[in-house]
């Protein structure tokens, strides 16, 4: 795996941590500024693809 492989293997699980865990992790909430559920889930999926993209790009899934 390529280094931009990785990069977008944390990418996307950065992402999914904001997703699923966004709610229950003090520092997710901080970092957020304590706003709604629904702008956790949208920048969790948001950062989620891009981190898949990332490894698309880097042919990971070839």
């Amino acid at each position: 795996m390529s280094i931009f492989g990785i990069i977008g293997m944390v990418t996307f699980l950065i992402g999914m941590a904001i997703f699923l865990f966004g709610k229950q992790f003090i520092l997710l909430r901080a970092f957020f500024g304590d706003r709604s559920m629904f702008y956790q889930l949208f920048w969790g999926t948001i950062i989620a693809i891009i981190g898949l993209a990332i490894m698309y790009f880097a042919g990971v899934f070839h």
